[in-house]
């Protein structure tokens, strides 16, 4: 293909959500032809601003359902620059932009999707729906609206249960994902179909043994114009974006699906359609439809599908004409994702073919693809390699940390540390369980406890956030209730001093925890133990799961209640 040098001017909107990189490669494949490229709607510490690329950064208000500044600014900014495209590089950008598009059509410069694509693309009931229609392979599935139908889910579906909302963010709450979530029996169930209900509708589907594929595309008026494959090589443990993939061939059938999906929307621009594949029998589904950039762009421009070029000049020059092939058999990582990836895996169970894992030995053998110069970074590349040290910083101080909780974790001292944990717990009259807000581990520690002692200690929690009479979270609550943990009558309390002095142990779950107790209450140190070393194996830190989602407040439960089993079991 023939090189264009560019004089124009681009305008990306949006940050590397979760650690992804669409938004840098996007600012990387129009730079590298000449543009301008100006981004907004990033902070401060957003990799992107390193890239050696980005022209100028804009100060533009975030986006609110109260306040239309955002888009003052936004449409002063559009005519004073007169980009040739605005073009958002997500969906926390996108949906702003898609949801005031009578104000935003009149400048063409905007990357918008069509209405009736959008709501398509974005909404997975109505993806699924479309995809039913046009003969597009689906899994058993049933449309969930309230918790009644919990009975009927379970004797039509067999664990574990895939269960999706209807939409991955909502406009109100953009910094909110809605997560997809499987449930492995009955309470799991109940409990994520009652925290999902309240964000909407629930898709209910059956679990499909497969791996993730994503057949990416460019389109013009339902017409497909570029498309591109890669397979998920490591994809989270319960689903999601993958850290580690490879550029494919696209499966005909994958394709026929792709163009019958693009010519029933009438779909114009950029998006991935995902589906699940068995290469063991050829069977495979459809999952959704993702109209915007997705998170492994950076694998499709390094094997020469450059889609924000192409959607660069199928915008601005009206070009339709694009490469039809790529380099197949490539492979990508994203570092910071792919090493946190690589820890879970390592210590998950390999037996369950419902999660997605890998042999360690295999995972190991990637390294050839490196030494056969068959794998790219997502952010390490020749020709911008700031970003990538930065990225390459942030992941040495990651590693110092896991790699600091890992030697505490399995280091000889730590069999000393667990016997004097143990022997001041067996002890102690009066045990006192200490977390940041008395809310999460805290109290589900101190029922546990209570729940599993035989002797008559005392246990009690609180917390050192100075707010009192505080109810639990609800999912707190319901993740509990999986343990046979009652939380709904908690109200928190703060730490005393009183409390202290009377306690015999304090337990405690992370670093945090332990250097504010001990800055409060000095000369308090000698009776203060992580929980997580009651467990001679089992993580020493347990993290606050407050800002994660319910795989994450279950994790922690789990671990919290593993810890404390192994010192009941230990007699």
């Amino acid at each position: 293909m023939t090189e264009f040098h560019h004089t124009g001017k681009v305008l990306v909107l949006g940050s590397d959500f979760k650690n992804y990189r669409s938004c840098l490669t996007i600012v990387r494949s129009l730079g590298r032809k000449s543009l301008k490229v100006h981004i907004g709607w990033n902070s401060t510490g957003d990799i992107v601003r390193r890239s050696k690329y980005v022209a100028r950064v804009h100060d533009i208000p975030d986006y609110s359902p109260d306040n239309d500044l955002w888009k003052t600014k936004l449409i002063e900014l559009v005519e004073k620059e007169q980009f040739d495209l605005v073009v958002p590089c997500n969906e926390q950008a996108s949906a702003p932009l898609e949801a005031h598009r009578k104000d935003l059509t009149k400048y063409p410069s905007i990357y918008i999707l069509s209405q009736e694509a959008y709501e398509i693309a974005f909404d997975k009931f109505k993806s699924g729906q479309l995809a039913k229609s046009l003969g597009i392979n689906l899994p058993k599935e049933i449309k969930a609206t309230d918790l009644s139908q919990i009975d009927e889910i379970m004797d039509g579906f067999q664990f574990p249960i895939v269960l999706k909302p209807h939409v991955s963010f909502h406009l109100e709450s953009l910094e909110r994902k809605n997560y997809v979530y499987k449930a492995y029996n009955a309470k799991e169930l109940k409990t994520s179909l009652r925290y999902m209900l309240k964000s909407g509708d629930v898709q209910v589907q059956e679990n499909f043994i497969g791996t993730g594929v994503g057949a990416a595309f460019l389109a013009d008026s339902g017409e497909l114009l570029c498309a591109f494959c890669h397979v998920r090589i490591h994809e989270p443990l319960m689903g999601g974006g993958s850290s580690y993939r490879k550029s494919a061939p696209l499966h005909p059938e994958l394709r026929d699906a792709v163009k019958k999906l693009l010519k029933a929307m009438n779909y114009t621009g950029v998006g991935m359609v995902e589906f699940k594949f068995n290469f063991d029998t050829g069977e495979w589904i459809f999952l959704e439809i993702n109209g915007r950039f997705w998170g492994s762009l950076p694998l499709a421009v390094a094997a020469g599908a450059d889609f924000p070029y192409f959607l660069y000049r199928l915008k601005t020059e009206k070009k339709k004409e694009f490469p039809k092939t790529y380099k197949t058999n490539l492979f990508s990582r994203n570092t910071i994702r792919d090493f946190n990836w690589i820890i879970q895996n390592a210590c998950a169970d390999k037996t369950d073919p419902s999660r997605n894992t890998l042999p360690n030995s295999q995972a190991a053998k990637e390294i050839f693809n490196v030494l056969t110069l068959r794998e790219r970074n997502d952010t390490f590349v020749i020709d911008d390699l700031k970003p990538g040290f930065v990225e390459l910083w942030r992941l040495i101080i990651n590693m110092k940390d896991k790699n600091k909780q890992a030697f505490e974790r399995y280091s000889p001292i730590r069999f000393l540390r667990t016997f004097l944990a143990r022997r001041a717990l067996r002890q102690a009259k009066m045990a006192l369980v200490v977390c940041f807000g008395n809310i999460y581990r805290s109290p589900f520690a101190e029922k546990y406890i209570q729940s599993t002692l035989s002797d008559s200690k005392d246990v009690y929690s609180a917390g050192y956030l100075p707010k009192s009479g505080r109810r639990c979270h609800q999912r707190a609550i319901d993740i509990a209730d999986e343990f046979e943990i009652d939380m709904k009558e908690h109200r928190s309390k703060v730490i005393t001093e009183e409390a202290v002095h009377k306690a015999d142990i304090i337990l405690t779950f992370d670093k945090e925890n332990r250097r504010i107790l001990t800055a409060k209450f000095p000369g308090t140190g000698g009776k203060i133990y992580y929980l997580g070393l009651l467990s001679r194996t089992g993580p020493v830190i347990i993290d606050d799961p407050v800002d994660g989602n319910l795989y994450t407040v279950r994790e922690t439960y789990r671990t919290i209640k593993k810890a404390i089993d192994s010192f009941v079991n230990s007699g």
